[in-house]
């Protein structure tokens, strides 16, 4: 509980704090109230994941309960066809350890920037779209496999950031495209390398999720422009 109580005044704290700095010398410092506004919706996904996570630990915020997370997380064994729906929601606030936890929360604090620009509304809007792109990605393994977390949305938040401007040319829609492509095959050769299983829970990198997450946000921005 210590540990996350001290992860969320940290994570609030360091989104509340650290201020954009103004546009010009003559320009007035935002207030911290204007600075909170600005990324609600960061600091509430963060807290929200956060908070499952000390759920799903009984409290420790260290050790996953492995019956509730093999309930809850995504599966792509037929068995589990009737838990798909339930899975295809819970699976996104789901994280099998700290250290996935940790850098799926510290991807969202770092998209607090596009939330700056975009708002909140559209912030919320990418996220659900790069979670949702992301699942189909259980299709793609021919072994049984546990897939977990927000990453899918994390990844569209950053695909978003840099493709969701209004001048992009379709060429460079391309270019973003292939990069997150590119970036997804060598993540995924990389584990096949060196390991790419949590072997207490049997749960593997989802790069393929990674991927459809930020070629959902890519082709959501691209046919919904920011006005």
């Amino acid at each position: 509980m210590i540990i996350f109580i001290i992860s969320v005044v940290m994570y609030v704290g360091l989104l509340i704090f650290i201020k954009p700095a103004p546009s010009s010398l003559k320009a007035a410092p935002i207030t911290y109230s204007e600075n909170f506004k600005s990324v609600w919706a960061s600091i509430c996904t963060g807290v929200i994941v956060l908070l499952i996570f000390l759920l799903t630990t009984n409290f420790d915020f260290i050790s996953v309960n492995e019956g509730l997370y093999r309930k809850l997380a995504l599966s792509n064994d037929v068995d589990q066809f009737l838990n798909w729906p339930l899975q295809s929601v819970t699976h996104l606030f789901l994280h099998g350890n700290l250290i996935h936890l940790v850098a799926n929360v510290f991807g969202l604090g770092l998209a607090s920037a596009y939330e700056r620009r975009v708002g909140a509304k559209r912030y919320l809007e990418v996220l659900l779209v790069g979670s949702l792109a992301s699942i189909p990605s259980i299709l793609f393994y021919s072994e049984s496999v546990l897939v977990c977390g927000i990453s899918g949305g994390v990844f569209g938040l950053a695909a978003a950031y840099f493709t969701d401007e209004k001048e992009l040319t379709t060429k460079e829609w391309l270019l973003a495209i292939l990069l997150f492509l590119f970036s997804a095959m060598f993540f995924a050769l990389d584990s096949e390398f060196n390991g790419g299983f949590n072997n207490a829970l049997d749960v593997k990198i989802d790069h393929i999720g990674h991927f459809l997450g930020a070629l959902g946000a890519i082709l959501y921005c691209r046919l919904k422009p920011l006005r």
